[in-house]
Order: structure tokens, then C-alpha cells, then sequence
């Protein structure tokens, strides 16, 4: 094969990596348009379920507190991303949870990416699922581990229950962000409080029961779709610089066309050249014999 059909060969492999990193880099950004729209809806639904567990303080006459179970471990829930090409999202939040996490700490992992990292680290995970790739997913995902925290609780395993995701900021770079599930901050609750006890027809601890889990699975609904946007966002930057990377080897290709092209037609010309000279003096020599 000549050199002008191996670089003819390779522009058209290129050009087909280009076109798949494109579309993933549409579908990134598609995924993260999604998770934005779906965002506020999430976030007001946690308030208000935040706003009704706090008018539950004033009927239960021993709120939970951090002593409940003082001497069993942490757990901490993480979420990194299902899929690859995010750059380095998921390091990110692991090196992040390294210098938060304590030996004794339970992890709870949600994206198999993650697993895979911390595993590679030495760390034991307690507790693993894939992550949900869609806002659709992310309430089946959230009611999985939400679950397995409760069998432990109820078993008196952990003690405290927090989650560590990404948050992507408009203009920035994305933040890591650990937030406290259980047991409840009764600090920025008290400040949500209203001034009169609701009226009810459920008996109060029930109540203010079923207001905590779901006060619990509003956060982490929260936090599952604050992570898939910052996924998607990481994604949609890494695929349009691996867009840019490739288009600039397109161009070199092309210019290396270009020149092996010409370096073939001038490689011709003097082949042709070269032979009508040797036929012209051929026949020269043919003319002095005669």
C-alpha cells in the first residue's frame, strides 16, 4: 500500500471516530439539558418535604438525636457515574472521600465505575449497585439503597448516614459536596419550623416516621440527579475535547494528503521524464549505429 493510500485509509477511520465522538457528545449534552430541567422540581420537592417534617417537631417530645446509636460506624454513600468518558469525575469524588472517609466507615457505592476505583484503592465496600443513567432511574435507585440502610439501622450497624456527590456549578468547576441524612439536623430544621403544631389524624411518632424516610429519599433523589448532571456536563467536556483533538488530526491528515498527492504526481512526472529521456537518447544511439 503506498503512503497516500495509508493516510487516504486512516483519514477515513478518523473521520468515523469523530463522528461517534459527536454523537455521544450530543447525547451527553441531551442527558444533561434532562438532569437540569428535572433539577428544580427535585430540589423544591425536598424542601417541602423538609417544611412538613419540621412541623412535626413540635409534637414528638424526644426528637432524634446523634446519640441514637453512638457507637456503631458511619455509612457513607457515594455516587460516581455508570459509564466512562467523564475525565476525571469520578477520581475526583474518590480522592475527595478518601480524606473524609475513617477506616471504620461502611461504603455504599452507586456506579460501578466507582466500585471498580475504590476497589483498585484497597477499599472494602459495604454495599454496591449501579448507578441510574436517566432521572427516570434515579427513584428505583434510591429506594434500593434507602432499603439496605434501614435492614442495617434496624440491626444497630450504623449510626450516622451521609452521602458525598458532584455538584456542578454554572461557570465553574464542579464541587463535592457531603451532606448529613440521618440522624436529622435539627438545626436546619428548627429554622423551616412553623410557629403552630399541624393539625394530624395519624399518630404523631408514625408521622413524623414516614416524614423522615421520605425527608431521607428526597435528599438522595437530590443528590443521585445533582450527580447524573455533573456526569453528563464532565462528559459532554471531555467528548468535546476529544472532538477538537480529533478534528485537528483530520487536519494534519489532510495536509499530509495534500502532500503525498503532489510528492506522488512530481514522483510520476519524473518517472515520465526520466523515461522519454532514456527512450530520446536510446534512439539517438540507434541513429549513430545506422
Amino acid at each position: 500500500m503506498t503512503r497516500l493510500a495509508e493516510i487516504q485509509a486512516h483519514l477515513d477511520s478518523i473521520g468515523e471516530l469523530r463522528n461517534i465522538i459527536g454523537a455521544m457528545r450530543s447525547l451527553a449534552g441531551m442527558r444533561l439539558q434532562e438532569t437540569q430541567h428535572s433539577l428544580p422540581a427535585v430540589r423544591r420537592y425536598a424542601e417541602a418535604v423538609a417544611a412538613a417534617l419540621a412541623s412535626t417537631l413540635p409534637l414528638m417530645r424526644e426528637p432524634m438525636t446523634e446519640r441514637a446509636l453512638e457507637s456503631a460506624p458511619r455509612a457513607v454513600i457515594l455516587c460516581f457515574s455508570e459509564h466512562g468518558f467523564v475525565g476525571g469525575f469520578n477520581e475526583r469524588l474518590a480522592d475527595a472521600a478518601e480524606r473524609a472517609l475513617s477506616p471504620q466507615d461502611l461504603l455504599f457505592v452507586l456506579g460501578t465505575r466507582g466500585a471498580t476505583l475504590l476497589a483498585g484503592r484497597g477499599r472494602r465496600i459495604a454495599w454496591s449497585r449501579p448507578m441510574a443513567t436517566r432521572v427516570a432511574g434515579a427513584p428505583e435507585t434510591v429506594r434500593r439503597v434507602t432499603s439496605e440502610l434501614y435492614m442495617r439501622i434496624a440491626r444497630g450497624e450504623i449510626s450516622r448516614v451521609e452521602a458525598m456527590f458532584a455538584r456542578r456549578l454554572e461557570g465553574g468547576a464542579p464541587t463535592i459536596e457531603q451532606r448529613l441524612l440521618l440522624p436529622l439536623d435539627l438545626t436546619l430544621l428548627a429554622a423551616k419550623q412553623p410557629r403552630y403544631p399541624p393539625l394530624h389524624n395519624l399518630n404523631p411518632i408514625r408521622l413524623h416516621e414516614m416524614l423522615m424516610a421520605e425527608h431521607v429519599f428526597a435528599l438522595l433523589s437530590e443528590a443521585a440527579v445533582e450527580s447524573m448532571a455533573s456526569e453528563n456536563a464532565a462528559r459532554f467536556a471531555a467528548m468535546g475535547s476529544a472532538h477538537d483533538n480529533v478534528s485537528k488530526k483530520l487536519d494534519q491528515l489532510r495536509q499530509a494528503e495534500r502532500e503525498a498527492r503532489q510528492n506522488e504526481i512530481t514522483t510520476e512526472l519524473l518517472d515520465l521524464i526520466t523515461g522519454a529521456s532514456a527512450q530520446g537518447q536510446g534512439q539517438g544511439e540507434e541513429i549513430d549505429r545506422r
